[in-house]
């Protein structure tokens, strides 16, 4: 079987680019991970949450030092990565 988007591309929302590959990327758990994109033609920044793929390359996580480094896909990827890990928590819900 074919994997017809190895590296978790996506496309942007604001311009007809497809095939955008994401920045950087956090783990939201054991099988998922929260990427960070942003359009190499318009700009716009976002994220996507994605089912990990065996045998799939995972994005790499967020690096500061890099001279790539964009300080707001990091942000977001850091933000929604914690939110899907806390739903994941909080919906196992009370066992009382």
């Amino acid at each position: 079987m074919t994997d017809h988007n190895p590296l978790y591309a996506d496309a942007c929302e604001t311009c007809p680019t497809y095939d955008v590959f994401p920045e950087s990327a956090l783990r939201d758990g054991i099988d998922g991970l929260i990427a960070g994109y942003r359009c190499p033609n318009c700009g716009h920044i976002w994220t996507c949450g994605w089912q990990i793929v065996p045998g799939r390359s995972i994005p790499p996580e967020p690096i500061t030092d890099s001279s790539d480094f964009n300080e707001h896909v990091t942000a977001r990827v850091h933000e929604q990565a914690a939110m899907a890990r806390a739903i994941k928590h909080l919906s196992k819900g009370d066992p009382a």
